[in-house]
């Protein structure tokens, strides 16, 4: 997903429902240096459980619209 893709989901959408990490937390994960993988679960707990937000290959199902790894990858470059 683009950068322009993931905003229009909103902060309120929930990315991880394991644990009910927004959109918005995510964000301010990254804003606020966030910016492995690691650093991000470890601040927002997102991934934590069953980890299928964290990247397509691991939700093979298709089951979360957009994944952490995304994320960092829209974010990363220009936050």
């Amino acid at each position: 997903m683009t950068r322009e893709e993931i905003e229009k989901l909103g902060d309120e959408y929930e990315v991880c429902y394991c644990m009910g990490t927004t959109l918005g937390e995510i964000r301010e994960a990254i804003r606020n240096g966030a910016v492995t993988m690691d650093t991000l679960k470890e601040r927002t707990e997102a991934g934590t459980l069953c980890g299928l937000c964290e990247s397509r290959e691991i939700d093979d199902d298709g089951d979360r619209e957009v994944h952490l790894d995304e994320i960092l990858a829209a974010y990363a470059e220009g936050k």
